[in-house]
């Protein structure tokens, strides 16, 4: 059995990637004038649905290129710790909690870049994550991305590739989001689960018959 969940507004309250942004505005790393209206400009392009990953993938990255690993880790840990631990969300938690009491395999997929994921997974208590692939170059970050980028129909890939690679077949398999954006991959699962759903999934959950959840976190 296997429970994959998408990250952002489905476990956590809010887009990691933008909040981490907003981070490193606060901690003067990212210092570009218009860098949270650019942020915004594509939130509202994932939204719609139209995102280029590739573009925002090297914005997002941009005040990190050189940073090597232990530096990087650090600093994520310090937004985990500040920003994302009071936005887990109460059911994305007690989902995870039942998901691994029966014994079931938990995964999180997300077009979030893998070195924000990856973290945030360990803290939610789940030990595999799977973001978009970022690029090292001699332990320092590059600024670009890898081939894997699991948004859109690229989650399906993702997911591929990960039950390939580890062997897995598992007998059902369960998928929560809160984007039509993880069309491609709620529609190959046995249990859709829409959570926070935007108007576009929750439309297509209503009439597909698929649960729909609802929470928010109670930020300080």
């Amino acid at each position: 059995m296997l429970a994959i969940f998408d990250l952002d507004e489905t476990l956590i309250q809010g887009d990691s990637s933008q909040l981490f942004t907003e981070f490193l505005r606060a901690q003067e790393i990212e210092r570009t004038d218009d860098a949270l209206d650019k942020d915004r400009d594509f939130m509202s392009d994932y939204r719609q649905g139209r995102l280029n990953l590739q573009a925002y993938m090297e914005f997002s990255l941009a005040p990190l290129q050189g940073w090597h690993r232990e530096q990087l880790n650090t600093l994520v840990s310090r937004f985990i710790d500040r920003v994302i631990a009071s936005r887990v969300l109460p059911t994305g938690r007690e989902r995870v909690a039942w998901h691994k009491a029966q014994g079931h395999r938990v995964l999180i997929i997300s077009a979030t870049g893998e070195h924000l994921v990856k973290p945030i997974a360990q803290h939610l208590g789940i030990e595999e994550g799977i973001g978009v692939e970022v690029e090292w170059r001699d332990g320092s970050l590059t600024g670009q991305i890898g081939p894997r980028r699991p948004f859109q129909e690229g989650k399906v890939a993702a997911l591929r590739e990960w039950l390939g690679r580890d062997q897995v077949t598992p007998e059902k398999t369960w998928f929560y989001s809160d984007s039509h954006n993880d069309l491609p991959l709620l529609e190959q699962v046995d249990f859709p689960v829409a959570v926070n759903p935007d108007p576009r999934l929750r439309q297509h959950a209503q009439k597909h018959g698929w649960q729909i959840l609802t929470d928010s976190a109670a930020l300080p």
